[in-house]
């Protein structure tokens, strides 16, 4: 094991940092991925929606090929129907932002307090 990581001139110090790295990557992935927010933006076909992330229903918005229907729970959204042809936006699952672009529509978790890299 040691002679093929000296052939890739790879040191332990360099796959201990690769790991740390790949982990802080993983774990900003997931928490980004599955952020709560205040409330859930939907931009449906050039209309714009707002909906309560605290009231967990399930609605429906109208996009260029028909209805898509997404569920918020628990701050939370998610996609469960849609007319497009390859259904990648509800294979998404509980992700920010999700977006069905066949159907043109794009649904984000915001916060109220949420800070942007200016007012930070």
């Amino acid at each position: 094991m040691q002679k093929q990581l000296k052939k890739l001139g790879l040191r332990p110090l360099d796959i201990l940092i690769i790991l740390i790295l790949f982990i802080c990557g993983i774990l900003l992935t997931i928490r980004g991925a599955r952020h709560k927010g205040s409330k859930i933006c939907v931009n449906a076909n050039g209309t714009h929606y707002e909906y309560s992330a605290s009231q967990n229903g399930i609605y429906t918005v109208e996009g260029e090929l028909g209805p898509t229907t997404f569920e918020i729970k628990n701050g939370l959204v998610r996609i469960t129907d849609s007319p497009c042809p390859n259904k990648t936006c509800i294979t998404q699952g509980w992700h920010n932002p999700l977006v069905c672009l066949p159907n043109k529509i794009i649904i984000t978790v915001e916060s109220e307090d949420e800070l942007d890299a200016i007012s930070e």
